[in-house]
């Protein structure tokens, strides 16, 4: 028996059967993206994955702490900067007790106790973490005449009215605390170049980490959610009457995320019911049916849903803008709808009876729609040499829903025809194509000549530099319109132009040793390109990366010093000049533990396990180390 007449006396005679099946692959296909569907929002995905500066991205994208960083700014008119400014703390403060915020960086950590407090904490490992020669003439400060001279030098400026030997002797007291530093602070010298602030003082940033556990983007939208809630009561204290104009911008990884993923969705759930609706007017337009409509509606959704499962257990992620598949899919399967409907009623107008016509429609075109099925699946499996993964994912989808629409076409879609439907008696439209097709067979010369016309002119302008043709190149442009977080960026970068976007380069190594000779080696580099002028200026995490074998080298040579007569000459010398014992506490508890450290069996000290959790410092560092860190 031919596949034709077997599939026609099925769905005649067992549609009960073929429902059941039906029903079964559809509570199947819903189970599994239930339980496992992940949609992926990642717009590095659109880009190709081959380039080591997509990869690059990728990884700082998603194993840095910026991931879960949010920038909110308090934007005002000219006429209110003095109101902002006495709001700013205000503002801060709420941000700081909302249960989303893990740490807020409001302003420099150096204009703030607790901020000269964690630099003190960490100056233990810093200094020893200096090159050799360099600790050698750092550690020289702690010769006894030398801190005599230093307090009596700072004496002598207080008394003469200079503010800068107070905040000296309450930042670094020996004098130790800036050399140590001094590789830290030359190697951020670029992100110090950033200001919180506009210069016309109209605009304040708040940076702040959010404690979500995922990047996610359903976990994005919870989050974004909350911070909207926030956002609706941030500004109480704020008098709208008398300073009106305050705008609340936030902008931020979560953000985009946030909004991309919600727009995406409802991209795809529009297009998908828009095209569905269109191709449905012009199937109706054609047919005067309303129950086969519905079946071919029904065989295309269930033609999604089969592709979208499939490629869900194929790709374990998918990609948003893959998802958009289904509205191709609408427009490609709907062709076959329409070519197995018509040579039904076809059949059906040559005097044949229900079943035949289901088979004859099906021996005529099943072989048709079938290879034309493969042959568009295998175009769009092309997409997989792309490189991009939302492109790839994309190609395998289509291909998988064409293939099973056309498969769909040629049975399911026969349940939604009922015996009882009479033959159409006369189609408009049939007779319109079968005299265009005789007038083009009888007289070729007319639509050569019309065609060859059309294709010159729309090569000329295609060649032709006007109007120019251009392609846009930018990964921006696959954003959707109107982002309320791309436009809070926009007005950001405007109002701070110094805010730059960087090169990146990231270095991962096996230890400690060799990740700090890695950074040594480019920051030399780096050093010879800033003098020949080639580039700007560089930033790295280098005075960070701790050696091993220069901190034990120059513990070494700590234990070499006397540092109980460096101790005993500043209490001498502090009561002889008359300063307070309490402001040089910070001093005493540096001598402390450096004679702690340049015990043998003492562990050598981590400056991540000293510097405090909740400091503002953490902002700097996270834009150097990921979440392992020897990556950086």
């Amino acid at each position: 028996m031919r596949i034709s007449n077997s599939i026609a006396r099925t769905i005649t005679q067992r549609r009960a059967l073929i429902w059941c099946g039906v029903a079964v692959l559809t509570v199947a296909c819903v189970a599994i993206l239930v339980r496992s569907l992940r949609l992926d929002s990642e717009v590095f995905n659109v880009l190709p994955g081959r380039f080591s500066s997509v990869q690059g991205l990728r990884i700082y994208d998603r194993d840095f702490e910026q991931t879960r960083e949010l920038t909110f700014a308090l934007l005002c008119n000219p006429n209110d900067v003095d109101k902002l400014e006495e709001f700013a703390p205000v503002f801060a403060e709420r941000l700081r007790q909302q249960p989303w915020c893990a740490r807020v960086l409001p302003g420099s950590p150096m204009a703030t106790p607790e901020g000269i407090r964690d630099l003190q904490a960490i100056a233990v490992p810093l200094l020893l973490n200096l090159e050799p020669h360099a600790f050698d003439e750092t550690m020289s400060i702690l010769q006894p005449e030398k801190i005599r001279d230093r307090l009596q030098r700072l004496r002598q400026q207080i008394e003469a009215g200079s503010p800068r030997p107070e905040f000296e002797l309450s930042f670094d007291p020996l004098g130790l605390i800036t050399p140590a530093l001094k590789p830290f602070a030359e190697s951020t010298v670029i992100e110090q170049e950033q200001p919180l602030t506009s210069p016309d003082r109209t605009m304040r940033i708040f940076l702040v980490v959010t404690n979500q556990k995922t990047v996610s983007a359903f976990e994005c939208q919870r989050l974004m959610r909350r911070v909207n809630e926030f956002r609706a009561i941030a500004a109480e204290g704020w008098d709208p009457e008398s300073h009106p104009g305050l705008q609340i911008l936030v902008t931020g990884r979560p953000a985009f995320v946030s909004e991309i993923s919600l727009s995406m969705r409802y991209d795809v759930v529009a297009t998908l019911l828009g095209s569905v609706v269109l191709v449905g007017i012009i199937f109706f337009a054609g047919f005067r049916r309303w129950l086969p409509l519905v079946g071919m509606a029904f065989c295309l959704l269930l033609s999604c849903l089969v592709a979208l499962t499939a490629g869900q257990l194929l790709f374990g992620r998918l990609s948003m803008i893959s998802v958009g598949f289904c509205a191709i899919l609408v427009g490609l399967g709907v062709d076959f709808a329409i070519l197995t409907i018509g040579r039904y009623h076809q059949a059906r107008a040559d005097g044949e009876p229900h079943q035949q016509a289901i088979a004859t429609s099906v021996a005529k075109l099943g072989r048709a729609i079938f290879f034309g099925a493969l042959t568009t699946a295998v175009g769009f499996l092309a997409l997989v040499l792309s490189g991009a993964m939302s492109f790839s994912q994309l190609g395998v989808l289509i291909a998988i829903g064409i293939f099973v629409a056309g498969l769909f076409m040629c049975s399911i879609l026969f349940l939604f025809v009922r015996e009882r439907h009479g033959a159409v008696q006369h189609d408009c439209l049939f007779d319109v194509v079968r005299n265009y097709v005789r007038w083009t067979v009888r007289k070729p010369a007319p639509m050569l000549i019309f065609s060859g016309i059309a294709l010159f002119l729309l090569t000329a302008i295609g060649f032709s530099p006007v109007p120019p043709l251009r392609f846009e190149a930018s990964a921006r442009s696959l954003e959707p319109k109107n982002i309320r977080a791309s436009r809070a960026l926009e007005e950001i970068m405007q109002k701070m132009p110094v805010r730059w976007e960087p090169v990146l380069a990231i270095v991962h190594e096996r230890n400690p040793h060799e990740l700090h000779d890695y950074w040594q080696k480019i920051s030399a580099h780096w050093r010879r390109l800033r003098s020949a002028g080639k580039i700007k200026n560089f930033s790295t995490p280098a005075a960070l990366c701790p050696s091993p074998n220069w901190m034990e080298a120059n513990r070494q040579r700590l234990s070499a010093i006397n540092l109980q007569a460096a101790r005993e000459t500043l209490e001498q010398t502090v009561d002889q000049e008359g300063f307070s014992r309490d402001s040089f506490e910070p001093a005493f508890t540096l001598l402390d533990d450096l004679q702690h450290v340049a015990d043998q069996n003492a562990p050598l000290p981590n400056w991540r396990t000293q510097l405090p959790e909740s400091s503002s410092w953490w902002f700097l560092v996270d834009r150097y180390f990921g979440q392992d860190p020897s990556l950086t």
